[in-house]
């Protein structure tokens, strides 16, 4: 190989050296890229850190960042997720952003927005309700003016928007509250912890009688409070409290409030607040007094009643005072009731009991113990003492006339008297032996005063002995319940009557005109009337197991009717025993309604609502049983077999009974005739379509089994 030629080596050698200094060149330009890239680099990643930073902060505030150009006219509204990972991105002319507006808002909105971008004012800021999801959310909107062209034209605003509904709400609910504070009728304080009164409302100021806040502002609660401490204290270990109390107003005027009391926190519980509402009680109180005083005294006389007598020898027995009792019963006061109605019989009673009253001195307490009985407890009096008060009291009952068409009528007084604790140590025995001792001044004669003693006549004592043996009877279910059925004009069983009937191991058969009232006066009435209807739901049951399916009633005293609790115990038996309360049939007697006439009215609707059929009882015998039918809906009543007796071969009696007739089939009620025990009165009733008939003729009361047997015997025959 031959070698190069000096000019060829000389080539070679620039060549070299060219791309050598071409290579240099491209390394330096290689570096310079590579530094410029990374410069790069580090300021997109610190321009991305700032925004990353930026996005963040708009996330935290709940703000949005808004956008817009002047030469698209468009707006672009960008949301931010709080890890940066996505973006939501809305973007629209004004037009489309109006459609999302409440039509109430565009104008205002349109409005600002002027003012912004040809008004010259570079800041905008308003809120307004725009549509999301269908439904108006509260959004408030900031912008401000980054350029402007030559005439002053705004070319691009950008800004923030946040959601405000909760704000808005919040907002609202405050002016609500304050709205409610300042216009609530009840009156209403904002307190400090010391009870000091920082704010309160008009109706506080009604309250308290004055005209300016300044009168109450800065004063403290229990300025205006009678004895409030003991239950301030309360709100010391508690976050309410609440009580009774009396606020004395401007006036001097004292008013009962129930006090409300209850603490609040600020929002960040840096501090508390209490809220106090007074409600101004008065009525209510006035009404509690009027019914304690119902409760403790008789409507008729304003005397005190039962209870009010029992609450007051309660006291003076606590005191260990000597006292004595007078059981004052009216002879004569029945035929004033059935001779001139029992609007004069109440008014005779009014001036009974003005007489009591102006005879005997404030502290001895008179008492209207029921019907036209009168119970005096005499206080500081010796027995000779009160036999004279009472000797004078029934010369003045005696000194009474009452002239009903010519007929002049009298009173006069039976008077018992027992000393406590002489006679008696407790309230129910004085008061027994007093009654026992009225019985026997009735019974020697009226008109007269008799002391209890041991040792009276032996009427009184078999009295004693038939009532205790009566108790134990009741007590232990031994009395016995017949039945007597109701048939209608062909003879054919209809329903029946639960009597009750007594047959003592010591007095045998006894009558029920006899042991009937003694459990009433006694308060035996109301278990007797429990067992009676128990037996009711026995027989109904027995029978229908034997094919047999009628009703039957049972006879309830006026005591146990004007119990409160007699209606749900009587639905309770007849739960207990599964019969339908409507196969039960409660007979009542007139004298319920002069005993109480409204609570019997209450007690009987009871009984209605319950399911029970009402029976209204001995129909004919008082004067007032019509006015009754009119204030009360009976669906039965009972005709008296006084308004029968006769009617075979009387026409002036078989006259009336058709009168009486006439007019309750009028008001659409179901008629039983009771003593039916002729087979001559049949016809007769059978002429005026009496629905029931009870008595004799058709049988008598019986004991069960005798009744089911001839039942049964008459369906064979």
């Amino acid at each position: 190989m031959s070698k190069p030629e000096p000019e060829q080596e000389q080539q070679l050698g620039l060549l070299e050296r060219r791309l050598k200094r071409e290579r240099q060149a491209r390394q330096q330009a290689e570096k310079l890229l590579t530094e410029k890239s990374v410069a790069l680099f580090d300021a997109l990643q610190s321009s991305q850190s700032s925004q990353k930073k930026l996005e963040l902060a708009l996330w935290a505030s709940q703000e949005s960042y808004w956008e817009w150009m002047a030469h698209n006219d468009t707006f672009q509204l960008r949301s931010f997720s709080l890890r940066g990972q996505s973006e939501s991105v809305w973007q629209g002319s004004p037009i489309d952003l109006l459609s999302h507006v409440h039509e109430d808002d565009i104008t205002n909105l349109e409005f600002h927005w002027t003012l912004a971008v040809h008004g010259g004012r570079d800041r905008v800021e308003i809120a307004f309700r725009f549509k999301v999801r269908e439904s108006f959310q509260w959004m408030r909107l900031r912008g401000r003016v980054l350029e402007r062209d030559e005439h002053g034209s705004a070319l691009h605003v950008v800004g923030t928007t946040k959601d405000i509904t909760r704000e808005r709400k919040a907002e609202q609910s405050f002016h609500l509250m304050a709205s409610a504070f300042s216009s609530s009728r009840e009156p209403m304080l904002v307190l400090s912890e010391s009870l000091e009164i920082n704010e309160c409302n008009d109706a506080f100021l009604q309250l308290i009688q004055v005209h300016s806040r300044a009168d109450c502002v800065q004063r403290p609660l229990t300025a205006f409070l009678l004895d409030p401490d003991s239950n301030l204290d309360m709100l010391r270990t508690g976050s309410q409290v609440r009580f009774e109390s009396v606020v004395t107003n401007a006036e001097g005027e004292q008013v009962s409030v129930d006090v409300s009391i209850a603490r609040f926190e600020t929002q960040h519980q840096s501090s508390s607040y209490l809220i106090a509402t007074l409600r101004d009680i008065s009525e209510r109180k006035s009404n509690e007094a009027r019914l304690q005083k119902m409760a403790l005294h008789d409507d008729l006389t304003g005397l005190r009643n039962r209870n009010g007598l029992r609450d007051a020898l309660e006291q003076v027995i606590k005191t260990n005072r000597q006292f004595i009792l007078a059981f004052i019963d009216l002879d004569g006061f029945k035929q004033i009731n059935d001779t001139a109605g029992h609007e004069q019989g109440d008014a005779m009673l009014k001036r009974i009991a003005d007489l009591l009253t102006a005879e005997f001195s404030n502290d001895n307490q008179v008492t209207r113990w029921g019907g036209d009985e009168f119970v005096v407890a005499l206080t500081a009096v010796t027995l000779d003492q009160a036999r004279n008060m009472c000797s004078r009291v029934i010369e003045l009952i005696e000194s009474i006339t009452l002239d009903i068409q010519g007929t002049e009528l009298r009173l006069s007084a039976s008077i018992g008297i027992a000393e406590y604790p002489l006679h008696g140590e407790s309230i129910d025995t004085l008061i027994q032996n007093a009654d026992a001792a009225m019985y026997q001044a009735k019974t020697t004669g009226k008109g007269r005063v008799n002391t209890y003693q041991e040792g009276l006549l032996e009427s009184i004592k078999e009295r004693v002995s038939l009532l205790s043996d009566l108790r134990r009877a009741v007590s232990h279910h031994a009395l016995d319940f017949y039945i007597q059925g109701k048939y209608d004009g062909s003879g054919v069983l209809k329903g029946g009557e639960v009597l009750c009937r007594w047959h003592s191991s010591i007095h045998g058969m006894v009558s029920p005109v006899v042991f009937i009232p003694l459990a009433e006066a006694h308060q035996l009435d109301s278990d007797i009337g429990l067992q009676a209807l128990e037996a009711a739901c026995d027989y109904i049951s027995m029978m229908e197991t034997q094919g047999l399916s009628i009703p039957l009633s049972i006879n309830i005293s006026a005591n146990q009717l004007l119990d409160k609790e007699f209606a749900s115990r009587a639905a309770a038996i007849c739960d207990s025993c599964d019969i339908a309360t409507s196969m039960i049939e409660i007979e009542i007697t007139e004298s319920i309604f002069m005993r109480d006439e409204r609570s019997a009215v209450r007690s009987l609707e009871t009984l209605r609502e319950a399911g029970f059929s009402l029976a209204l009882d001995d129909f004919g015998t008082g004067f007032s049983s019509i006015s009754y039918l009119r204030k009360f809906q009976f669906q039965v009543v009972k005709v008296d077999r006084s308004l029968i007796r006769d009617i075979n071969h009387d026409s002036k009696a078989l006259s009336l009974l058709k009168g009486v007739l006439a007019m309750l089939q009028g008001l659409r009620l179901d008629v039983v005739v009771e003593g039916v025990e002729s087979e001559s009165y049949i016809p007769l009733l059978q002429d005026c379509d009496v629905d029931l008939m009870q008595g004799f003729y058709f049988d008598r009361p019986m004991p069960f089994e005798q009744f089911m047997a001839r039942q049964h015997a008459a369906s064979t025959f």
